[in-house]
């Protein structure tokens, strides 16, 4: 499962070039989640030979996405640079695995629970894809993100926010 912008600094296209010679593609589809293609992704799908291994799944919302993640043999998040990284903690929290670039946001997110692999390598894709199918859902890295995903709520959020805000002004 890919969920979000395709936008360059999200490497889908590494993803898409991985996928298309991985192993198991002819067994487990890449479900995306994000807005229509573009005419010069759906050519680069087809020239890649994957174009109707690739749903995408449109106007999804909340309650549809978290039981695309509850089916999911894993979410892959491959980008090269992010700033927080919500869709990881969503993946967590849903018990799916996670696959992800190992970049500072992401590991300074979802610690040690990820299977990383290298932003710009291949190899290290397919390595950690099928690491994912290997682990399945009952492994210890999605256990360890059930409990990380507890360290982060909204209502935390605003507090350390309003914390902050109060330091800044001297209302401390």
């Amino acid at each position: 499962l890919y969920v979000g912008s395709r936008a360059p600094h999200k490497n889908f296209n590494l993803l898409t070039q991985a996928y298309s010679i991985w192993s198991h593609r002819k067994d487990v589809k890449l479900a995306v989640v994000g807005r229509p293609w573009l005419p010069d992704e759906e050519r680069r799908l087809a020239e890649l030979g994957i174009l109707h291994s690739v749903p995408l799944l449109s106007g999804v919302g909340d309650a549809a996405l978290c039981w695309l993640y509850n089916q999911a043999n894993a979410f892959i998040y491959p980008s090269l640079y992010e700033g927080f990284g919500i869709p990881l903690l969503e993946a967590m929290a849903c018990g799916c695995p996670v696959v992800a670039s190992r970049i500072p946001s992401t590991v300074e997110t979802a610690g040690d629970c990820p299977i990383y692999f290298e932003p710009t390598k291949k190899d290290s894709l397919l390595t950690a894809l099928h690491t994912a199918l290997s682990e399945g859902r009952n492994s210890e890295r999605v256990r360890s993100g059930l409990e990380r995903v507890r360290m982060y709520s909204w209502e935390r959020t605003a507090r350390q926010t309003l914390e902050v805000y109060r330091s800044l002004s001297g209302a401390g």
